[in-house]
This record gives structure tokens, C-alpha cells and sequence, in this order.
């Protein structure tokens, strides 16, 4: 399509061991899209500790699309949660 973006190969990346076992948990029951992790960008601390994650996103529809994705999630309270979704491009 004229004006989108074609993504290049993107392996998945290796995230803390901590941080991959949220990550699975978190998008465990997600559907309508898959996500791979690409880029570990690092922790804030918050209340509990935000993890931010590029990913490349796609979307489960007739015609398969691809976006890059800034993925925050935060770990409070011993549980994992989804804070943002953001697409990049």
C-alpha cells in the first residue's frame, strides 16, 4: 500500500527473565493481534516498576498488518498488568 510503512525483519529480543514471564502472562489472553517483543528499553520506578518494550504488532484481519508498538507494563503487588499500548508506526 502507497504510504505504509514495510517493517524489516524483526527477531524477538531477549527480555529479563522476570520481565518475560510478565510479558507472557500479559498478553496470555489477548486476541485479535500477536505480539513480539523487539527492544527492552528499560524500567521506571513507580508505583511497582513500569517496563517499556517495543514490539512489532500484528493484527489478526483479512489482510495481516504490521505496526511497531510501544508496549508499557507495570509490575505491582506481585501481579502484571497491560498499562499502554501505543503504535509507533
Amino acid at each position: 500500500m502507497i504510504g505504509s510503512w514495510q517493517l524489516a525483519d524483526m527477531n524477538p529480543c531477549r527480555l529479563p527473565e522476570k520481565v518475560a514471564d510478565g510479558f507472557g502472562k500479559s498478553f496470555a489472553g489477548i486476541v485479535g493481534a500477536t505480539y513480539v517483543p523487539v527492544l527492552y528499553c528499560g524500567e521506571q520506578i513507580v508505583h511497582g516498576i513500569n517496563h517499556m518494550i517495543i514490539c512489532k504488532q500484528t493484527l489478526c484481519t483479512s489482510a495481516p498488518e504490521d505496526h511497531l508498538v510501544k508496549v508499557i507494563l507495570n509490575y505491582s503487588d506481585e501481579n502484571w498488568k497491560i498499562l499502554s499500548i501505543d503504535v509507533i508506526c
